[in-house]
């Protein structure tokens, strides 16, 4: 059996065929494996996460997204018997060591020792009939095939080379799109970049609610980032280019009515100074010009303070575009999974199988996405004789 992608799924995928005894051969197409594991989690590896729902996994196909998420303790058992105990930091679970590196250290360790083959360096540029690989490093054929390459999400790791070519094999492969990514806003920011406070953000396509969320917002010289952004930036990418007007409001005192932060405002309220110091005690300084410009107030009189209220609440942000893949953690669409069964075998291509992020599954931030990589690795391994 050959795996395309030492990736995550595809390395642990390995291991626990090789446990079966079957033989594994992997090509990867980077000199070092799991380049993108290695850094994910800010280094520490968020690698799953207690809360474990359909709800928090997202497909063009999602009543099948039940089919290949494997609940938490199946996860936790299986890493524990790779020799890596998980903590936990609220729901999130993350490697004892708290280094991404030590999950990357311990697959690779039990791939080799295992007697997984892994060809490095080795890019797959075409599949022919009959699982024939044309190679950089020669023909490869084999009877069964797994392909595990990822995305191209980020800066390292993963690829989108091979979907044209699964296309080519007679499946239906969802157009990719940046997720989990960073916006680019109408308004320009650069004089308030870097700004970053903590705010509710809600997003609105063509007026309609689409999300909500609390967290950081950060302003940039081209947008808006921040963990509370990327976490409402599941589907922007596809509804822009479906010309969606998206709109982020939001919200800088969530924990104040409109009427307590008026009584707020009242309170420190003094005449003999201008409107940006009567408000410096609320507001970092480079935000209050955007503030008081898109709340159109010259006094800080009743009216101008109903406006302001309003303003402080409902800050409105035109999205324009995301950040590109290269920016992005994960990558939206991929393989249909309509078309893959319980075992991540090919429901067209006997022998044929799909692990992780070239499929159309894509999961919030918090673990969620790593999950569906070692589930499906997992599902794969007990259908597999």
């Amino acid at each position: 059996m050959i795996i395309i992608g030492a990736g995550a799924s595809g390395l642990l995928a390995s291991i626990l065929l090789a446990k079966k005894g079957i033989e594994v051969t992997i090509l990867e197409k980077e000199k070092k494996l799991v380049r993108k594991l290695r850094v994910t989690g800010n280094g520490q590896c968020n690698i799953t996460n207690l809360d474990i729902s359909d709800i928090y996994f997202h497909s063009n196909n999602p009543e099948f997204i039940k089919n290949f998420i494997l609940d938490y303790k199946t996860i936790e058992k299986t890493f524990l018997e790779l020799g890596i105990p998980f903590v936990y930091k609220e729901k999130r679970v993350f490697p004892m060591s708290l280094e991404a590196n030590s999950v990357a250290d311990v697959l690779e360790f039990n791939a080799k020792k295992l007697g997984v083959k892994i060809i490095n360096e080795c890019e797959v540029y075409d599949i022919k009939k009959g699982f024939i690989l044309d190679t950089s490093k020669g023909e490869f054929k084999t009877d069964k095939l797994v392909i595990a390459t990822g995305s191209k999400a980020g800066r390292v790791g993963g690829s989108d080379s091979l979907l044209e070519i699964i296309r080519k094999l007679g499946h239906n492969v969802y157009e990719r799109y940046p997720s989990l990514v960073q916006f680019i806003t109408k308004e320009n920011f650069t004089k308030c970049s870097g700004v970053k406070i903590k705010a509710k953000l809600s997003l609105y396509s063509n007026g309609e609610l689409i999300n909500e969320t609390y967290g950081d917002l950060l302003f940039t010289n081209y947008g808006i980032s921040g963990l509370s952004v990327l976490d409402i930036s599941m589907g922007v990418a596809k509804r822009l280019k479906d010309y969606e007007y998206i709109e982020v409001s939001v919200d800088f005192f969530s924990d104040y009515s409109k009427q307590k932060l008026k009584n707020l405002i009242l309170s420190i309220k003094d005449d003999s100074k201008p409107i940006g110091i009567n408000i410096r005690g609320i507001l970092p300084a480079k935000l209050i010009p955007f503030i008081l410009q898109k709340a159109d107030i010259h006094s800080l009189n009743q009216k101008d303070i109903n406006k302001l209220v309003y303003t402080l609440k409902n800050f409105k942000i035109e999205i324009i575009d995301t950040k590109d893949y290269k920016n992005a953690e994960i990558m939206s669409g991929g393989v249909d999974i309509s078309e893959i069964d319980t075992s991540m075998q090919s429901k067209i291509v006997k022998n044929l199988y799909f692990l992780g992020e070239v499929m159309d599954i894509d999961g919030d931030r918090g673990g969620y996405n790593l999950h569906f990589a070692w589930s499906s690795a997992i599902l794969l391994s007990k259908g597999m004789k």
